[in-house]
């Protein structure tokens, strides 16, 4: 029963999501073109997910790295945690939520700044929670890619939320 859930919601998010041809933003027509979509094919959703990351990472370049509910990537020198309480109260550049609560959301949205870049992963199953995160004044711009989320909080832009095809 679970893998036809999964399907339909995949089946639903691929009619509504875009390509590069959708996006007005920019900002997040640049994303996509250089860092997000890639000519290389992933058999293995979860490689494909991390390479994204990787990518990501490498384009922002942050300072501060912080991973939140697993330690999947902090063998690539970044910062774990299991929740905020051990976290420096500064800002971060670059925030990994592997296991999302709004609780987790809140505390992120609290160390992030303007160019910052927030990752969550399976927003497919939380979408009480994405859609919460969308509708939060500070957010600005999110990126919808099925099982992974990313949000900035992008002053100079007026609120666009895609559902790009990835």
């Amino acid at each position: 029963m679970n893998t036809l859930i999964y399907f339909l919601q995949y089946a639903c998010y691929y009619i509504t999501a875009t390509n590069k041809h959708g996006v007005h933003s920019p900002f997040v027509f640049k994303l996509l073109t250089e860092v997000i979509r890639t000519e290389r094919f992933y058999f293995n959703r979860s490689k494909k997910n991390s390479a994204l990351i990787s990518r990501l990472v490498s384009h922002f370049k942050p300072k501060s790295i912080v991973e939140i509910g697993s330690s999947n990537l902090s063998n690539k020198s970044m910062i774990y945690h299991q929740n905020f309480q051990n976290v420096n109260r500064e800002l971060i550049d670059f925030i990994y939520i592997k296991k999302t609560t709004t609780e987790t959301l809140n505390f992120a949205l609290k160390y992030m700044h303007n160019n910052s870049v927030l990752v969550i992963n399976n927003i497919h199953q939380r979408k009480q929670e994405w859609k919460c995160l969308q509708k939060h004044p500070k957010v600005n711009v999110s990126i919808n890619l099925f099982c992974l989320g990313l949000i900035f909080l992008r002053e100079q832009q007026n609120e666009q939320h895609f559902t790009i095809r990835f």
